[in-house]
């Protein structure tokens, strides 16, 4: 991973759509604006957006954190309750959004990928112990051995801090849900992803564990910034 998540004790995932009216604008607000606010704020090391080349929804963002205590500081919720006026614009396009804040219970591997798998269950859904043991034990190892895979973290909720009652959760045209955990593989190449999900987190494989229901997705990079990295005046 990148060196400053090595400092890294938790994750704030976002899974969410766009409302189609809003697509364009929401991608330029992300892009230019949001990301690297959210990397201004103390504690938060780096942030990183996708979109779905397979699966639902559409975007996917994950923001390294030194801990799960950051979501809940005080400089994070004045930005939540501070929302600029592109913000404020482009909040009712979020659509269908899945957002959680979740412990590293493992991550292994260097670098950032090109390409992400995701897998997490529906709201409510814990990790069982088993399944979890068998990600960490077996399926991260033999995930990282296959061609184009570089690392994968188990994440696993924390003490959830909902946005839904901040002035930028209430502009939203529907509250967010959450969930409980969430399994991330990153790679370089779709096909490399693809092949070696197959191989090893199969829905087979997964529902011999005791995975239960997954929503799964493989995603690409849109933008990536951290902490140190600043506008150029």
């Amino acid at each position: 991973m990148h060196p400053e998540s090595q400092n890294a004790k938790a994750v704030l995932a976002v899974w969410t759509d766009a409302r189609p009216d809003g697509d364009a604008d929401f991608n330029e607000w992300y892009n230019r604006q949001h990301v690297n606010e959210r990397c201004d704020v103390p504690g938060f090391l780096s942030g990183r957006r996708y979109r779905a080349i397979s699966g639902r929804p559409r975007y996917m963002a994950l923001y390294d954190t030194v801990g799960a205590d950051v979501l809940a500081s005080e400089p994070y919720r004045k930005a939540l309750n501070n929302p600029t006026a592109w913000t404020q614009q482009v909040m009712p396009s979020f659509h269908n959004m899945t957002r959680a804040v979740l412990d590293i219970e493992k991550r292994v591997g260097r670098g950032y990928g090109t390409v992400a798998a995701s897998f997490r269950p529906r709201p409510g859904r814990t990790l069982p112990g088993p399944l979890a043991d068998w990600l960490v034990r077996t399926a991260m190892p033999s995930i990282l051995e296959k061609p184009g895979i570089i690392g994968a973290q188990l994440l696993k909720s924390s003490a959830n801090s909902s946005a839904n009652e901040t002035t930028e959760g209430k502009i939203r045209s529907e509250p967010d849900s959450s969930v409980e955990w969430a399994f991330i593989v990153e790679g370089t190449e779709p096909t490399f992803m693809r092949a070696a999900c197959k191989t090893v987190l199969s829905p087979e494989a997964l529902k011999r564990q005791g995975a239960g229901p997954l929503y799964r997705g493989i995603y690409r990079l849109l933008y990536g910034n951290d902490a140190l990295r600043k506008d150029f005046a």
